[in-house]
């Protein structure tokens, strides 16, 4: 069955057209679990340091995929310009500790959706 929105015209002035930058992260080769582990707690100090102050849209590790290993992940980044965030990805600490590179993407958020449903009686939530 076709809902109605599948059969109208977009009217692409409406999506929300909002750039950040990617930053798809590849471990080196030879790269091994144990070696990420040791700089775990710096890179996700790092991370938080970087939702604190507003820079920080999304982050997490890759669990599948082509050359997915050790250290592969994607960060999403909120930075003035390309030259900005490729900074910004230097100072990982597992960039920094030589265990990963990354490649940067200019990416536009177009569409999707995100509803999260917060209980204050029992300090829960659920994310969908």
């Amino acid at each position: 069955m076709t809902s109605p929105s599948q059969t109208a015209p977009v009217d692409v002035s409406r999506l929300l057209a909002r750039d950040y930058w990617l930053l798809l992260s590849t471990p080196v080769a030879g790269v091994e679990q144990a070696a990420i582990g040791e700089h775990l707690q710096e890179h996700l100090a790092w991370l938080i340091g970087l939702e604190e102050t507003g820079v920080l849209f999304a982050s997490g590790p890759l669990l599948s995929g082509p050359g997915v290993g050790p250290g592969s992940g994607v960060t999403v980044l909120r930075a003035e310009d390309e030259e900005a965030a490729r900074l910004i990805g230097l100072a990982d600490p597992f960039v920094l500790a030589g265990l990963r590179t990354f490649a940067v993407h200019r990416w536009r958020l177009n569409e999707g959706s995100v509803s999260l449903r917060v209980s204050f009686g029992t300090g829960t939530y659920e994310w969908h």
